[in-house]
């Protein structure tokens, strides 16, 4: 009588299917089924640990194209341990998309947080063969006797190596195989000394001039570029590396190579003067005759530069090198109070720029830190309370004003009349 099994899904009749392919297989090759299941496993090599990366200096000075990610790459071995670095040095990059070659980098600190990212993980436990295993040959049910090949005994006597993944090998995260440069022998290029103020910080800054100042200043005429298509009209604005014509300001002859300043007023300030805003760089190109128009390149646009705008000689940048501000006691240091924001609104912010009635006259330097502070009227018992509004990072210096970069924000509500005090000044 013919018997037809039933099986109760798919799955049952795979693994039915599947066993008596195995049974086979083992009969064919005369091993018992049950002989792989009583030898042990060979033992797993152990992977290497990561070796922690070389002593780290305790400072380093950003080049140019370097990154924080690139940085963490390359001094800590771990481009992922980036935000200790910025944890480090929050009081010198302002936005950690962003580095600047000549930058100071504190790295006292980060050798902790590469260590633990180095330390490896428990080793495995090496499973020491039994001693029936460890024979030469062994009795198998059966009377069937199996002897270790000579690959397996090769493959036992084999140094341990790291393992690596076969199917995605290294990667940027884990580069085995690779061997890592240690801080120590590294060989930074020329370093570039500490500067407490950015030249673009100092060129973009406005000022404040006091009542009835003027500036001896030319007219920029507008941009030499003429429209391709007679149906567009010429524009007197102008793009970065454009051309602009300039009547050059009264006093010292220009040259090519002199570097002006173009800037507009946009307001003037209650008992004092004009606002002076800077709109852009002009680097001098072409002159004729003395009285002639001299043709310049823009190579800094801070606002948009257009006809009409003032133009002056532009300061030289003299921020000392490799100087940093030291603390000012509480008892003393210059203090003043804040004459406007540029430009006005309710709530401040990092990098907003305000005006102080203080300057070089009175002590005040490039890369001074001052304090913003307001009093609060009594309330009750409590009395007037001094509260710290924000800090400042001057950055540029009149005779008698100054413009401060907020670097530091406590309280948005800084108003004209908030307290101003030097907590940090350059050494002099």
């Amino acid at each position: 009588m013919k018997r037809t099994m039933i099986f109760p899904s798919r799955l049952a009749q795979f693994s039915c299917a599947a066993g008596l392919a195995l049974g086979a297989l083992a009969a064919a090759s005369l091993v018992p089924t049950g002989l792989a299941a009583q030898q042990p496993p060979a033992p797993r090599p152990a992977a290497t640990p990561t070796q922690a990366p070389g002593p780290l200096p305790a400072t380093h000075v950003v080049q140019q194209g370097e990154t924080l990610w690139g940085l963490a790459q390359q001094l800590l071995g771990d481009p992922l341990l980036w935000p200790e670095i910025y944890r480090l040095n929050t009081a010198v990059i302002e936005d950690p998309h962003w580095i600047f070659p000549g930058e100071e980098l504190h790295l006292t600190g980060a050798a902790e947080a590469a260590t633990a990212a180095a330390e490896p993980a428990p080793a495995a436990v090496a499973v020491t063969p039994s001693a029936e295993a460890a024979a030469p040959a062994a009795a198998a049910p059966g009377g069937i006797t199996v002897a270790p090949t000579a690959a397996d005994t090769e493959a036992a006597q084999a140094p341990q190596g790291p393992v690596l993944n076969p199917t995605t090998g290294t990667t940027i995260f884990a580069q085995q195989g690779k061997a890592r440069i240690s801080a120590g022998s590294l060989q930074l290029r020329e370093q570039r000394a500490y500067r407490a103020v950015r030249e673009g910080e100092y060129y973009s800054a406005g000022f404040v001039l006091e009542a009835g100042e003027q500036l001896s200043a030319g007219r920029l005429l507008g941009n030499t570029a003429t429209s391709s298509i007679s149906r567009l009209a010429t524009t007197t604005s102008t793009m970065l590396y454009g051309t602009v014509a300039v009547v050059p300001p009264p006093g010292d002859p220009l040259k090519p190579g002199d570097v002006l300043l173009s800037y507009d007023t946009p307001r003037v300030i209650p008992d004092w003067g004009a606002q002076v805003r800077p709109t852009g760089l002009l680097k001098v190109t072409s002159v004729g005759a003395p009285g002639d128009n001299v043709l310049a390149q823009v190579v800094a646009v801070y606002q948009t530069i257009d006809g009409g705008q003032g133009v002056i000689k532009a300061q030289p940048y003299q921020s000392p090198r490799g100087v940093r501000s030291v603390p000012v006691p509480a008892d003393s240091g210059v203090r003043g109070a804040v004459i406007a924001l540029s430009p006005p609104h309710e709530v401040v912010n990092d990098q907003d720029e305000l005006f102080i009635d203080k300057g070089s006259a009175d002590g005040v330097a490039l890369g001074d830190i001052f304090q913003v502070s307001k009093t609060s009227s009594a309330q009750s018992e409590v009395g007037a309370l001094v509260q710290n509004q924000a800090q400042l990072l001057i950055v540029y210096v009149r005779a008698h004003t100054a413009t401060g970069l907020i670097i530091q924000v406590d309280r948005p509500d800084i108003r004209a009349g908030s307290a101003v005090r030097q907590i940090r000044r350059m050494p002099s």
